[in-house]
């Protein structure tokens, strides 16, 4: 064994030896095609001075290969090059140029040439923070990094500094924790902390642990405290050493009045903590539940919270504070020994507007924003439900909207009452829509139609048609058919569509022949309805302009006209659209006569 070893370090010396003995031959190589930190066939790198570091140290670096055993010399000694580990983290700044991430250097130093000709600072690692991709981590993962030294990777190792970190910068945790992720967890992550107070602050009442403001969630019989819009309170959460009682819950009533008389007032929380704590705004009234929050902010480390503002309707309403982590009523070991302070403060402006008059959205469709784009139907929704113009309209605004507003089905709810199917984007209800079971197969592939509407469109194309629901907002069905209402012939149907986004979409294609009529039956798969698009993309090829050609073969012929014959007198081969085929047609017909254009 000792042989086997000793013989392969002679042949890797060998070429060392001869090398030695001519050392200028190897210094010819550098530098050379390919990088120093990737493997190539050919001899030396493109950097002069790592290329003379390493073949310094392997001569068979300049005289045969870079191989792997150069790379790795290369990324541990080549000081000041793009992509070395010896160059340092691209995230911290050191006295050399370069960093140990290639494309990232290449980026940094494409804005600043100076991180890579004399110096990666301050500012070329604030560049890397800002331009260079990073991964993504998890506060308190061990692997994931001292808070206090920067890294490729989100988030560090210490999850309530990491936390309070991602509150101020949420890239910490999204992207690299860079040097500025580093500075803020050096202001911040400092044990004794205490909320920045504002001049004219007010204290909490309630004593710690007093359990007086607590009408229902972890005491009974409590009132709720009054506070000020605009006024900042400081209050505390705790309980008593060695009772075993869990941490107290703190409990407001604010009341909010409408001075411009839009009907609305902008409402935001401003909230800070020593300890994991969250306060939540919800609508006023008995023990209603803290997942009804129609504001909710958390904070530790004294970090401020202030959420974006919402408009509400004037009137009271009440502020839930906890320990934890929202909607849970935890809090821990906090003791009212212990520094367990917060800082909350409502704030509230008049530069609100209604939603039911902004918004733009449909009140038929469910949306992320509140109201919807009739303002009579919106105020009527509301004024039922204010969830629908404080947070979002969501699918029970538009169940609501619906019993409210609508008188009936859409106009093509029947097969007989099939709407234009147009080109492009076009919307269809199937609120209060019923479905034609009877006479249609109710499922496609499985999925059945719960409500349909209809629409009609005679081929004036031939070839591949598109028909999608995609973007829908509740599970849609599809389906084409040929021939009457009353007996029609399945061509094609889709649940739900591939490539096609949406809850649940469908989308089909099929094959479209000149002259034929066809109907699109579009529905909801469950009892869900609401509004959403259909778009038809017809296919490309444009049918020719041949009314004589009654076949439809392509030739005005003898065929053709035996038909025009056959129903002289009726309206069946009527060319000139005077409402009876006569001799007018004939005339047409033997003008057209041949192929068709």
């Amino acid at each position: 064994m000792r042989s086997a070893v000793r013989s392969a370090r002679l042949r890797r010396l060998i070429p060392l030896f001869a090398m030695l003995l001519a050392a200028p031959a190897w210094a010819q190589s550098c530098p050379a095609e390919g990088s120093c930190v990737v493997v190539h066939p050919t001899p030396g790198c493109d950097d002069p001075n790592c290329c003379t570091t390493v073949c310094s140290i392997d001569p068979t670096c300049c005289s045969a290969t870079w191989d792997s055993f150069c790379v790795l010399v290369a990324d541990q000694q080549c000081i000041g090059y793009c992509g070395a580990t010896a160059s340092g983290s691209c995230f911290a700044s050191h006295a050399n140029p370069g960093c140990d991430n290639g494309a990232c250097c290449a980026t940094v130093c494409g804005l600043d040439p100076f991180c890579c000709t004399v110096q990666w600072d301050t500012g070329c690692a604030q560049f890397a923070g800002a331009f260079c991709d990073g991964s993504a981590g998890t506060c308190g993962d061990p692997a994931a990094g001292d808070c206090n030294a920067p890294h490729p990777g989100g988030a560090c190792s210490d999850a309530i500094c990491c936390n309070a970190v991602c509150a101020i910068d949420p890239t910490c945790c999204s992207s690299a924790w860079d040097a500025f992720c580093v500075i803020i967890a050096g202001d911040i992550c400092v044990s004794g902390c205490t909320p920045v107070e504002d001049p004219g602050a007010v204290e909490e009442a309630e004593a710690c642990a007093a359990r007086s403001n607590d009408p229902c969630y972890r005491a009974s019989g409590g009132v709720p405290e009054t506070i000020v819009p605009g006024v900042q309170l400081i209050g505390t959460l705790g309980s008593s050493q060695g009772t075993g009682q869990a941490v107290d819950v703190d409990v407001y009533t604010v009341t909010l009045v409408d001075t411009d008389g839009d009907g609305f007032v902008s409402v935001a929380l401003n909230f800070g903590s020593t300890e994991r704590m969250w306060a939540a705004l919800i609508p006023s009234g008995a023990c209603t539940p803290v997942t009804n929050a129609l504001l909710q902010a958390t904070s530790e480390l004294c970090v401020d919270d202030l959420t974006d503002p919402v408009c509400l309707a004037p009137g009271a309403y009440r502020i839930v504070v906890a320990g934890g982590n929202y909607p849970a009523f935890g809090g821990g070991s906090i003791g009212c020994v212990f520094g367990n302070t917060y800082a909350l403060r409502v704030e509230v402006s008049q530069a609100c507007s209604s939603p039911c008059a902004s918004a733009d959205l449909s009140c038929f469709a469910a949306h992320s924003e509140p109201g919807c784009n009739d303002p009579k139907c919106c105020s009527a929704t509301c004024a039922s439900d204010p969830f629908c113009c404080d947070a979002s309209w969501d699918g029970d605004c538009v169940a609501l909207a619906a019993s409210l507003c609508l008188d009936g089905p859409a106009a093509n709810d029947l097969c007989a009452d099939a709407a234009p199917l147009v080109s492009g984007p076009q919307s269809f209800n199937t609120l209060l829509a019923g479905t034609e079971a009877a006479q249609h197969p109710k499922s496609c592939k499985g999925a059945s139609f719960v409500r349909d509407v209809w629409f009609r469109w005679t081929a004036d194309r031939e070839g591949e048609c598109d028909l999608r629901t995609c973007g829908s907002w509740f599970d849609t069905v599809l389906a084409v058919y040929e021939g009457p209402c009353e007996a029609p012939t399945l061509v094609a149907c889709s649940d739900d569509g591939a490539l096609c986004g949406g809850v649940n979409a469908s989308r089909l294609t099929f094959l479209a022949t000149c002259g034929m009529e066809y109907i699109v039956r579009v529905g909801s798969a469950t009892a869900t309805a609401g509004e959403a698009s259909l778009f038809f993309a017809p296919a490309p090829t444009v049918c020719p302009d041949c009314p004589a050609d009654l076949s439809g073969d392509g030739l005005v012929d003898a065929q053709d006209l035996a038909t025009l014959l056959g129903a002289w007198g009726s309206a069946t081969a009527d060319l000139d659209g005077d409402g009876q085929t006569n001799a007018a047609d004939l005339a047409a017909m033997l003008s057209a006569w041949g192929p068709c254009p």
